[in-house]
């Protein structure tokens, strides 16, 4: 009787433990699919390219796997089974979800990853390279913060894009031609529509986004420029609440100029202003030596040059921002310049003695 209720005993302990230790040696397991979604705990955004591993402690290894795609969505196909799930992202802190039974097609949630201060505070940006955009009908340049037209104009960055020239004067040409149609913001502007060479040359190279560069204009533009547009795109800030920058530049031969942006930004409503004074002084001079061999004449030619230029503009305006495509703006467009040159030539005749 002590035997038999011994044996029972043991037999139905063994029925309630079975179940921990598992699938048996040999018991087939299908493959289920995991799917869920990671975000930004901040800003909401999706997350694309974060990881997310399937664990087995028992195994001691990573079993499987994946990334999230564009909208933040995963979809991972696994084997049954017990797994620790880590969602991880790069600056990101790391989420684990230990001991999750994986049993059947299952969506295990939206994941929110907070930023890991810690692992970003050896992060420092020193610049952003200015890149190259091939579209089918023009090249976009996007001017990134290039130590080589920082604290300049207009006019510095576009001699920095190819095919693109300016020559001392502040002349614009394109491949060689220097009928070029010049617009700001995809259209014509009081910026550049009396002088275009003296507001480049005022406006300051911090103002613009990108350039673009349309040899073949398709016919929504008119007919002006046989060498093609140039387009420059002014930065629009998408900050909220009062926000600018002003810069100092100076140079030798004698210049120097100051130039600021201001902006107030609440809801759908900006209003902006941008200011700039530039000064410059370019002396030259030149010297031409002339033999006449059939006459025995020498003319000598010495010229001295100086050439200022001064400049004040100021555009101040309002945007609303009817949606995220679309805005209207109104502006107004003040602009002084004053260019002064002088040139001295000192010519000497003489003849030779025979």
């Amino acid at each position: 009787m002590n035997k038999l209720f011994l044996t029972i005993l043991t037999l139905g302990l063994f029925v309630l433990t079975a179940p921990a230790q598992g699938p048996q040696v040999g018991q087939p397991q299908k493959e289920v699919t995991v799917t869920g979604n990671v975000v930004d705990q901040e800003t909401k955004e999706p997350l694309e390219y974060a990881t997310i591993v399937f664990f087995s402690k028992q195994e001691n290894k990573i079993i499987t796997g994946g990334i999230t795609d564009a909208q933040g969505n995963f979809s991972i196909p696994v084997e049954t089974g017990t797994y620790d799930v880590r969602i991880e992202y790069i600056g990101f802190k790391t989420q684990t979800i230990e001991g999750k039974a994986i049993t059947k097609d299952e969506n295990i949630g939206n994941f929110s990853l907070a930023l890991d201060v810690a692992s970003l505070a050896e992060v420092e940006i020193i610049a952003e390279r200015t890149t190259v955009e091939i579209r089918l009908d023009k090249k976009i340049y996007n001017v990134g913060k290039d130590l080589t037209v920082s604290g300049g104009t207009v006019s510095d960055v576009l001699d920095n894009v190819p095919s693109v020239s300016v020559d001392v004067e502040g002349n614009v040409s394109l491949r060689g031609n220097d009928n070029v149609q010049i617009l700001i913001n995809g259209k014509p502007s009081g910026l550049v529509g009396l002088n275009s060479t003296d507001a480049l040359r005022q406006l300051p190279a911090e103002s613009i986004e990108r350039v673009e560069v349309i040899t073949s204009p398709s016919a929504r533009y008119e007919s002006e420029g046989t060498a093609g547009i140039l387009n420059i795109i002014l930065r629009r800030s998408k900050l909220q609440g009062f926000n600018g920058a002003i810069t100092l530049n100076g140079g030798h031969p004698t210049s120097y100029g100051v130039s600021g942006n201001v902006n107030y930004r609440t809801g759908d409503l900006n209003i902006f202003n941008t200011s700039g004074y530039r000064y410059s002084d370019s002396p030259g001079n030149g010297l031409s030596l002339t033999e006449y061999l059939n006459t025995g004449t020498f003319v000598d030619e010495f010229r001295n040059t100086d050439r200022i230029r001064k400049g004040f503009n100021t555009n101040f305006g309002v945007e609303w921002y009817i949606n995220d495509s679309a805005s209207l703006t109104t502006s107004v467009v003040y602009r002084d310049g004053d260019n002064e040159s002088s040139t001295l030539n000192e010519i000497l005749q003489y003849y030779s003695d025979r």
